[in-house]
């Protein structure tokens, strides 16, 4: 009787114990809070748009250095001419999500004739168009300059019932050749790609100055795909 008692008595303590340790553990879901979420959008200005804890329009790439993996700067000359230049962040962490960045510098033409100029390596690339490398020189310049826009491609498998809930109704949505289309968000300046098929959800963030002529940028290459797959036909 006596050892039953002394057990019962351990047992209890024991459970009382664990009900203090219950109570005095830190609430789980307040630790599993997250600023700089993707859907997270904010617009101080319509030359600034902020989102991942990037402002558009103020941080540098230089300003990332410590947060984000060294990134791939290239420009690229499409076949009509045109020029941008993109840096490209492979599995970068931005908590809680992995993802690949691409990021554009605000630039000018006075900029961009430097910068080409500036060039290096020559490759081409399958839609045509020509990647060059940069010099040292021009990459320091980039460095400090604000980026205006970015491409946000999570590793993570996005659906378009996932995108609804977290970013809602789109106002319109743009038909990008015969299997993805754009989900419009001009209040936030967002446009996301959504597959129908295979491929991952692209969400692309601009300030809302930039927005028209994103929009138009996406409307002629949405044309240029369905053209060219109609002419398959």
């Amino acid at each position: 009787m006596r050892f039953g008692g002394w057990l019962g008595g351990v047992l209890g303590t024991i459970l009382v114990l664990v009900l203090i340790g219950v109570f005095l553990m830190p609430d789980r879901t307040q630790m599993q809070q997250f600023d700089n979420l993707p859907w997270q959008v904010e617009i101080p200005a319509e030359d600034r748009t902020r989102v991942l804890g990037i402002e558009l329009g103020r941080t540098t790439l230089r300003d990332l250095t410590d947060r984000l993996p060294v990134p791939d700067i290239r420009l690229f000359v499409e076949p009509d001419g045109t020029r941008t230049v993109e840096a490209f962040y492979s599995n970068a962490r931005i908590p809680p999500f992995e993802a690949n960045l691409v990021l554009r510098p605000a630039l000018d033409e006075a900029d961009m004739d430097y910068l080409w100029g500036e060039r290096t390596s020559d490759r081409p690339m399958p839609s045509g168009a020509r990647r060059y490398g940069l010099s040292d020189d021009a990459l320091r310049m980039l460095g400090d300059t604000p980026v205006v826009e970015m491409s946000y491609i999570p590793r993570a498998r996005w659906d378009s019932d996932l995108v609804r809930a977290r970013f809602g109704e789109p106002a319109s949505h743009l038909r990008i050749g015969d299997d993805q289309s754009y989900w419009l968000y001009p209040e936030q300046a967002v446009a996301i790609r959504i597959p129908t098929g295979r491929g991952r959800v692209l969400m692309h963030f601009v300030t809302l100055e930039r927005w028209e002529p994103v929009v138009e940028r996406l409307e002629r290459a949405g044309q240029l795909l369905l053209d060219g797959t109609q002419g398959r036909d």
